[in-house]
């Protein structure tokens, strides 16, 4: 398999969808069922809190980031795998509930699991017999799809723990998520310093941001 060159500067890709999909709708705006569960959620101050999400099995404590818009819309991210693990929106009655697949704590991402909500990295989608080509070097990576490489490798990025940071800015609420993938790891080349930021915005939409830099010529593709 024969991959351009990817040259050592800030790569960065933006994703983004509006949680508006997740309102049944006929053309209209969604409206509250009652009043209390208007006051419940209405004029809320936007936040990111931090909490627990459990240990990993040599004890090392996961965390877990709510971010939560003036709309009361809610959205949960675990630093493992830079995860999205819960999504609540309401519908057209003004009931929250959640419309991501997801569990409650570390466990079930530690049990075998599809990786729901997760970054693939560093390359997502099959790499052909684990092997590729760059600047006329040929580079063997981990296989973990048969003779194939699949979503960055056994170790890729949806089981690295990463380093979050919360993000406050107005009406947008986030969190950015760094990850160091050194040189060699599952085989691809350079030291890959790689960042993710999820932003809820005031209009309840859900943005992804990745970004990356590397010391070395090397391949790249980013996807939750």
């Amino acid at each position: 398999m024969q991959f351009k060159q990817l040259p050592k500067q800030l790569i960065a890709t933006l994703s983004l969808f509006s949680l508006a999909a997740a309102f049944a709708s006929c053309g209209q705006q969604p409206q509250p069922a009652n009043q209390a569960s208007k006051t419940e959620k209405d004029g809320m101050k936007p936040s990111v809190k931090k909490d627990s999400f459990g240990k990993l099995a040599d004890g090392t404590p996961v965390d877990s980031y709510t971010l939560t818009n003036k709309n009361g819309v809610e959205v949960k991210i675990t630093n493992y795998g830079a995860t999205v693990t819960s999504i609540k929106v309401p519908d057209r009655s003004g009931k929250f509930d959640d419309v991501a697949l997801g569990y409650d704590s570390i466990d079930g991402y530690l049990a075998k699991n599809p990786h729901l909500g997760a970054v693939a990295g560093r390359y997502a989608n099959r790499i052909a017999k684990g092997q590729f080509t760059l600047n006329g070097k040929a580079y063997t990576l981990a296989r973990n799809n048969g003779e194939n490489h699949l979503h960055g490798g056994p170790k890729g990025f949806y089981q690295a723990l990463w380093t979050a940071t919360p993000v406050e800015n107005g009406d947008n609420v986030g969190v950015t998520l760094k990850y160091l993938s050194k040189d060699g790891e599952e085989g691809y080349p350079g030291n890959l310093d790689a960042t993710v930021t999820y932003t809820l915005t005031g209009e309840n939409a859900l943005k992804i941001d990745y970004a990356a830099t590397t010391d070395k010529d090397t391949i790249l593709n980013l996807t939750n």
